[in-house]
């Protein structure tokens, strides 16, 4: 009697930690990282082409008043 419920206890926790490892995605370690590092990267492109912009039409507005 001892035996089996060892054995199920072994299962049960078994169980349990392949739920666990699934939640915290352990089967794709860093893949939502990367993307989201690229997703980063492209906005911080985005970014400083708009304010390069922003500084380029600044600079024309301040030629044309001298």
């Amino acid at each position: 009697m001892r035996g089996a419920m060892l054995i199920g206890l072994a299962v049960v926790l078994l169980i349990i930690g392949i739920l666990v490892i699934k939640n915290m995605d352990g089967d794709n370690p860093g893949g939502s990282q990367k993307s989201q590092t690229k997703a980063y990267i492209e906005k911080a492109k985005t970014a400083a082409d708009d304010a390069n912009k922003k500084f380029k039409d600044i600079k024309k507005q301040t030629q044309a008043i001298d």
